[in-house]
């Protein structure tokens, strides 16, 4: 009897790993519009790094037995249970489930546990939130493996997987309390599986009482923000204009009264120089050519007459100034020339 109950023990033993033994997770999911989840059954606390079946695939999921149409079954839970599966996510990751938008994309994320656990994979959806039909999806990234699923240097690895929302696609799903649920199942072509998972996403253009996307209609306030910046914009183009208008005015007059009153110097100190140096070489030529008092004194007289014709007050300093000049040097004549006559009468 002993033998035959080993037989029928290790037929059982048999049996439980090949309906349960799974070799793919998905642990991320991500929509086009926001919010994040994974597939059902993910227990995030299942270690990563290494292949066995205990612990490294226990919320792996596989698509065999009384869930092969729907949700799939994992090694820890059985059955997968689309309601608290739900709410599991939901409370693991703190945010909204996967938002997506007709003609949009769910990113997501597959740990290869072990050999047959790898691409490629087919993705579809269901639309009312129970996973009894679906329909395939395109998918756009895919996970290296040839056509069983298998690919050794991908264990315990990683890998991008993402699939495409139909442009009409709708969600009409009410599940853990979230209206317009769908559900997106991926698999692959493992001949002990397929694996994969199955994750929720949320449809965001018709999810209006949604937490997440009514905080979204708070951006409409972002319009008064438009109409204030348009405001600050009038505010600081007057305040601009009217700061380079006094600026450029300030400094176009005084540059031009720089200008002016340096070209008004220089022609002044010109002309002033010109006409001194004019009326004292007239005088001086004329007093060194024996002209008398009387004419030193008449030129002087003109040359002040000239210099005092300037416009320019310096211009009577300078003048005046040349004229002074002019009577010491006459001066020094006149005592020369008595001087001589001295001379002359006592050598006489």
């Amino acid at each position: 009897m002993a033998p035959i109950k080993n037989i029928i023990l290790a037929l059982f033993v048999a049996a439980d790993l090949a309906a349960v033994s799974a070799h793919s997770v998905i642990t991320n999911a991500v929509g086009d519009a926001g919010g994040s989840g994974m597939a059902l059954g993910v227990d995030t606390s299942t270690p990563r790094d290494g292949t066995r079946r205990r612990p490294f695939q226990q919320d792996a999921t596989r698509f065999r037995g009384n869930a092969a149409d729907t949700v799939g079954e994992t090694l820890s839970n059985g059955d997968n249970d689309i309601e608290q599966g739900t709410l599991d996510i939901m409370e693991e990751t703190g945010s909204q489930l996967p938002q997506v938008n007709p003609g949009g994309s769910l990113e997501m994320t597959v740990h290869q546990v072990n050999s047959d656990g790898a691409g490629p994979y087919t993705c579809m959806i269901n639309a009312d939130g129970t996973g009894t039909s679906w329909d395939n999806i395109p998918v756009t990234t895919n996970v290296e493996g040839n056509e069983r699923g298998r690919n050794r240097d991908g264990e315990m690895g990683d890998f991008p997987l993402v699939a495409s929302i139909p442009a009409g696609q709708n969600c009409t799903g009410t599940v853990a309390g979230e209206d317009n649920v769908c559900l997106v199942r991926c698999q692959n072509p493992a001949r002990a599986g397929p694996f994969g998972g199955v994750i929720p996403v949320q449809m965001a253009q018709a999810n209006g009482g949604n937490a997440g996307n009514a905080g979204n209609t708070g951006n409409t306030g972002n319009t008064g923000n438009a109409d204030n910046g348009n405001a600050n914009d009038t505010t600081n183009d007057t305040t601009n204009d009217t700061t380079n208008d006094t600026t450029n005015d300030t400094t176009n007059d005084t540059t031009n009264d720089t200008t002016n009153d340096t070209t008004n110097d220089t022609t002044n100190d010109t002309t002033n120089d010109t006409t001194n140096d004019t009326t004292n070489d007239t005088t001086n030529d004329t007093n060194n050519d024996g002209t008398t008092g009387g004419a030193n004194s008449n030129a002087n007289g003109n040359n002040n007459g000239n210099a005092n014709g300037n416009a320019n007050g310096n211009a009577n300093g300078n003048a005046n100034g040349s004229g002074n000049d002019d009577e010491e040097e006459e001066d020094e004549n006149d005592a020369g020339t008595r001087n001589n006559r001295r001379a002359t009468r006592f050598s006489a």
